[in-house]
Formats: C-alpha cells, sequence, structure tokens
C-alpha cells in the first residue's frame, strides 16, 4: 500500500503531519496532487474548538485547494491527467428540493472535504486528495497557482453579493477587513456598489482595503466609528457585510443601517449570541445568512482572478512546506490579516 503525508487534527490544539494511505478514485471521482491548500478562519477555529459545526478530533482539514489531476476514475469525461484544477469542497446530493431549485449551497445533505468528522471526505491538506469529478474547475493559463488557491475563498463573498440582490448604487458598510472582508469590497464594487465603508481594527488592513475599492476606511475602535461611517456614506447604510458574525458586530450593523436594510452574515459565528430583534421587527431589517458558494459563484470568481482583480501577492502572507503544517496553522491562528498557504 502506497502512503502519502498528509495533515491531521487529532484534538483541540492539536495539529499534526502523519502518515496516511494514498486513496485511490471511485467511479465519478478523481485523485488530484495537491499544489497549494489555504487555510481558512474555519479551520483554525475549529482546531481551537471555537466551530459551532466542526469539532475535532480525527479529522483531515484542507477545504481551500487546487492541484493537478493524478488519476481518473471509471466513468469521468471530460478531464485529462495533468490538468491544473481548483476545489469545490462542498459536496451536493443533486436531488433535493434546494439543489433542485440551484442552491446547491443550501444541500439538505451537504457534505464537506476537509471539514468532515466522519472522514468520508477526507482534507486536501495532503500530498494527495479524492474529490468528484463534478466539484472540480479548470484552472485558465491566465490564473497562477497561487491565485487559484484564493478562488475558494473569494467565492464565498461572490455568493455574498449575488444574494444580496441589485446593490448598484447602494451605500455598503463591510466590518471586518481580513481576506474575506477584502473579497467583500472587491465583489461589491464589481457589482456596481456605490460608496463603500470598510471598519476594522487592523491599520494595515484599513489602508489594503482603501487600495482595492473601498471608498473610506474606518478605525472600528474610534469612539465616533458610526458616526464616521454615516458621514461618509451621507447618511444610513443601505447594505452591511458583516465578516465578523459576533454580537458586537450585529449590534453594530444594525446601528449603521437605514430602516428595512440588510445584513448579510459572511462570516461564520463562533458560537450563539443575542440579537436585538425588536429592531429588527420594528425597523423591517433583513438578516441573511451566507453559506459558501455555488458552482455559479466559483465560475464567476475564476473570471475575477482571470481578469487580474485578485491582489495575491497582498493576500498570501506565507508559504509553508506540509512537514511544517502545525507551524502554519498557528501563524494562521494568530493573524488575520492575510492567507496562509501550505504546499507539499
Amino acid at each position: 500500500m502506497t502512503m502519502m503525508r498528509s495533515a491531521h487534527v487529532a484534538g483541540i490544539g492539536r495539529v499534526a503531519v502523519v502518515s496516511r494511505p494514498r486513496p485511490a478514485p471511485g467511479p465519478g471521482q478523481a485523485l488530484m496532487a495537491l499544489t497549494y491548500g489555504g487555510i481558512c478562519g474555519s479551520d483554525t477555529h475549529a482546531v481551537a474548538g471555537h466551530h459551532p459545526l466542526l469539532t475535532p478530533p480525527d479529522y483531515y482539514p484542507g477545504h481551500e485547494a487546487t492541484g493537478r489531476i493524478e488519476e481518473l476514475g471509471a466513468g469521468v469525461e471530460g478531464w485529462e491527467v495533468g490538468q491544473r484544477i481548483i476545489l469545490k469542497p462542498n459536496v451536493v446530493c443533486g436531488e433535493c428540493v434546494n439543489c433542485r431549485a440551484g442552491r446547491t449551497n443550501a444541500c439538505q445533505t451537504l457534505a464537506w472535504i476537509g471539514c468532515d468528522v466522519t472522514n468520508r471526505w477526507p482534507g486536501a491538506m495532503a500530498e494527495c486528495f479524492i474529490a468528484p469529478a463534478s466539484n472540480l474547475f479548470a484552472v485558465p493559463d491566465s490564473i497562477d497557482d497561487q491565485t487559484a488557491a484564493l478562488v475558494e475563498c473569494l467565492s464565498t463573498p461572490v455568493h455574498a453579493v449575488r444574494i444580496a440582490g441589485d446593490i448598484s448604487g447602494d451605500g455598503v458598510v463591510v466590518i471586518g477587513g481580513g481576506t474575506i472582508g477584502l473579497f467583500s469590497v472587491i465583489a461589491a464594487r464589481l457589482a456596481g456598489a456605490g460608496r463603500i465603508v470598510v471598519t476594522d481594527l487592523d491599520p494595515a488592513k484599513l489602508e489594503r482595503a482603501r487600495r482595492h475599492g473601498a471608498d473610506v476606511a474606518v478605525d472600528a475602535a474610534a469612539g465616533d466609528a458610526d458616526a464616521q461611517v454615516a458621514e461618509a456614506l451621507g447618511g444610513p447604510a443601505d447594505l452591511v457585510f458583516d465578516c465578523v458574525a459576533n454580537e458586537a458586530s450585529i449590534r453594530q450593523a444594525l446601528g449603521l443601517l437605514r430602516h428595512a436594510g440588510k445584513i448579510m452574515v459572511v462570516g461564520v459565528p463562533p458560537r450563539d449570541f443575542q440579537v436585538p430583534m425588536p429592531y429588527v421587527q420594528d425597523w423591517e431589517m433583513t438578516i441573511q445568512g451566507c453559506a459558501s458558494y455555488t458552482a455559479e459563484d466559483i465560475d464567476a470568481s475564476i473570471a475575477i482572478a482571470a481578469r487580474g482583480e485578485v491582489p495575491t501577492s497582498e493576500i498570501i502572507s506565507r508559504v509553508y512546506q506540509l512537514e511544517r503544517a502545525p507551524e502554519a496553522f498557528a501563524e494562521a491562528a494568530q493573524s488575520s490579516s492575510g492567507k496562509v498557504l501550505i504546499q507539499p
């Protein structure tokens, strides 16, 4: 049996590199060799025991991945060994009411490669990984491998902006200027938003957001932060993308919105918290959950990357070899300003 190296989460705070059998693709599946894998905020939250839906121990992480096809399973057509691919890690049934309506990200039996404690779908943070061939997307020649590794992450804000509806000319606030927040700015700008304001505690994130589409960046710790946002927009916001998703950020979002405005919850809430429902009801607010993406959003994100609109060099903070996965996770957990990648 051929063995391979793989990152493994054995418990809270315990990331290791282990040897496990190299998988073989089944019917309809493909085996990929990893090129780059990204560490997501949901990964670091899970390892710390703070993810509400993914609890260690004993799972194999890695859902942000790009690679090359090594082997094709029976019945797979339209792909060739050696092709560069981007992984869509959410595996859907294709048959439930939501899948039939095109809302595959809300599949009734949704499973996740790399976020699966049953280990039915071990993660891509390994020398090789398996996925349904239907979950693969070709990488255009105009996109380099590191940019390709960011497409999955970009797809979540692209999805959030799409389901927000027509935002042409809207006054938009993005709470949180990390990678997801920056991508929310880029996606909102491309969708025709009016003025865009970003709030964050980190001056470097705020300056980066200004370079890539934000009209104004506001220090979230400032005593008059809400007033600065309102002044920048010329009044209350039409739409808020909450890329932090805790009780304080939701309350801030409600305070910034006009009546009948909309909050898009893009970040993953670490735990339950109270929402001031009297204001939600009386002001007829909409709080919309934004969960991952569909194939449509992946395609749109690939197109954005192919046009050169992903600032890869400003997002990727460090690349680690697979053997140093524990260090990579530790660095990713300490800083939300950039993306940490792993390569085999």
